[in-house]
């Protein structure tokens, strides 16, 4: 067998044990309903930093029509919570978080694409959303769909708790994650963020 083969086999094993271990997810919006099985979701994934029940209760009235949910047959694993800024064609994903035991699966990429289309179709021309700067990973999912780094909010969630601002200039463009999937460079000219909140 030859070396690019087996290189070629070794990438596509994680499909493998992907399809072996949980199908993909099903997404569809959120209802009030669900707002309980999100705050459970927040709460294992950022612990004293999630957004309560009561936050995603007054943000869903508003905004819940931006909402994603992932799920199987044995419920909810994954979420984002998304709003629009001040300026309506600014979208930010303020809370997107996948089970640990659904991690590493694939669910993350997909309900990130599918929430930058679910902005897209709302016409935001800039999604922006803050990530913990240690936070390698999520960090580099947010790179391969195009995200740059355009900012920082020192002490966000309190003191030492800083994020990274990270944006994504979507308007009157095709979509960023087809263009890294064929190979097309981009470096967009994103706005950095000026602090304001959302």
């Amino acid at each position: 067998m030859q070396r690019e083969d087996r290189r070629a086999m070794d990438e596509d094993s994680w499909k493998r044990d992907f399809v072996d271990s949980f199908p993909p997810p099903r997404l569809r919006g959120v209802e009030k309903s669900d707002l309980v099985a999100i705050a459970e979701l927040e709460a294992t994934a950022f612990g004293t930093n999630s957004l309560t029940r009561s936050a995603l209760d007054v943000i869903f009235d508003p905004s819940g029509g931006l909402w994603l949910l992932a799920e199987d047959d044995e419920g909810v694993w994954g979420h984002s919570v998304n709003v629009h800024g001040e300026d309506p064609n600014l979208g930010w994903i303020v809370g997107m978080a996948i089970h640990p035991e659904r991690q590493r699966q694939g669910w993350g990429r997909i309900l990130l694409q599918a929430t930058i289309e679910r902005l897209l179709d709302y016409d935001m021309d800039v999604i922006r959303l803050l990530v913990k700067q240690d936070n390698k990973i999520a960090r580099r999912l947010y790179e391969t769909f195009g995200f740059h780094d355009t900012g920082q909010r020192i002490d966000h969630f309190g003191s030492g708790e800083d994020r990274l601002v990270m944006s994504l200039l979507v308007g009157g463009q095709e979509h960023v994650g087809t263009r890294a999937a064929r190979g097309v460079s981009l470096v967009p000219q994103v706005p950095v963020d000026d602090g304001r909140q959302f």
